[in-house]
């Protein structure tokens, strides 16, 4: 009889510790911090630094089309991460400052041109993450009749007419006609266009129904060392750069995870990760003192010369009225 009281004495107090191990996993899972964002927009690695304190809750990109960033950040957002072409959609007020200060003090000259290009408010919420410069990607591009291979001025190839696919952003595109010294007529862009779709660029050109196409080079980099129908062009005039940056709606200032950042760019993965396309926020030059392994043939693309780097460009955010006025030039050209 002592026995069996003992026992069941004993179940009833192990029962309720189980019953309490059990409560505080659910505490701790929902206090998990969240970070959310289009996965492909960004280098995985990225997700697997990511702390037991933290869990990555994907943004479908087709949402993206019925809703806004704004909206997202209704739900439990710790951490966003998104493309800068993004970042005007962003209700600046709700965001919080990113101070890390350790980052911030080692990035490059073009991170820092990106920056001032958003403005103060911006600069300060936001924090760069990686970056990828806009290619132009090519199938079969031996069979074509291409002039001036190494610059933009390709795209003006009768071989191309009809047959690119270029991002949907006049923006983008009227920066890049500014480097041809194309001012204010840019139906010679409009004319080779096959069509306007970043989201499909890169399934115009593997199936067939494009020869070339406008997009960043991290978008591009699986099929283009899979499939040897295409190449990719960086060209010498530089080119826009894609910025993936990371924005805070509810940490505190000083809490940001700096060991993520450290991770993604620390020896781990710092050649697995220029091989997809990105470069971190950091001066070129210190990248070439490194060991970095990358396919030999395009290593002067997933690692530009500095001469090349140093022209490229980021593009500023606009005022509504700017905006305004340049879809009017685009649309009227």
């Amino acid at each position: 009889m002592k026995t069996d009281k003992f026992g069941r004495r004993e179940f009833i107090k192990y029962g309720l510790i189980s019953s309490l191990f059990l409560l505080s996993g659910c505490s701790t899972s929902q206090k998990k911090l969240a970070l959310r964002g289009i996965a492909k927009s960004f280098p995985t690695e990225f997700i697997n630094s990511l702390s037991k304190g933290w869990e990555f809750f994907p943004i479908q990109d087709i949402e993206l089309k019925k809703i806004t960033y704004n909206s997202i950040l209704q739900e439990k957002t710790d951490l966003l991460v998104l493309n800068d072409g993004w970042i005007s959609d962003l209700p600046i007020n709700a965001l919080q400052e990113i101070k890390a200060d350790d980052i911030r003090n080692n990035f490059g000259k073009q991170t820092s041109s990106f920056l001032d290009g958003l403005g103060e408010d911006y600069k300060k919420k936001l924090l760069p993450l990686a970056v990828s410069p806009w290619v132009i990607l090519f199938r079969n591009e031996d069979s074509l009749a291409l002039k001036n291979k190494n610059s933009w001025e390709v795209i003006f190839s009768s071989s191309l007419a009809d047959q690119i696919v270029f991002p949907n952003s006049p923006y983008l595109l009227i920066s890049i006609a500014q480097k041809l010294d194309l001012i204010n007529d840019f139906s010679k862009i409009k004319s080779q266009a096959k069509s306007f779709d970043d989201r499909n660029a890169l399934n115009w050109v593997v199936s067939g129904r494009a020869n070339a196409a406008v997009l960043p080079l991290s978008s591009c980099v699986d099929s283009l060392i899979e499939d040897p129908r295409l190449s990719v062009l960086l060209p010498e005039e530089g080119s826009p750069l894609n910025w993936t940056v990371l924005a805070s709606p509810s940490l505190p200032p000083e809490s940001f995870p700096t060991d993520w950042f450290d991770l993604l760019w620390g020896s781990s993965y710092l050649s697995r990760v220029i091989s997809k396309g990105f470069l971190p926020p950091k001066n070129l030059s210190d990248l070439r003192r490194k060991n970095i392994n990358l396919p030999k043939k395009y290593r002067s693309i997933f690692l530009p010369e500095e001469s090349v780097w140093n022209k490229c460009w980021s593009l500023p955010i606009l005022s509504s009225e700017k905006k305004k006025d340049l879809a009017l030039n685009w649309n009227n050209s």
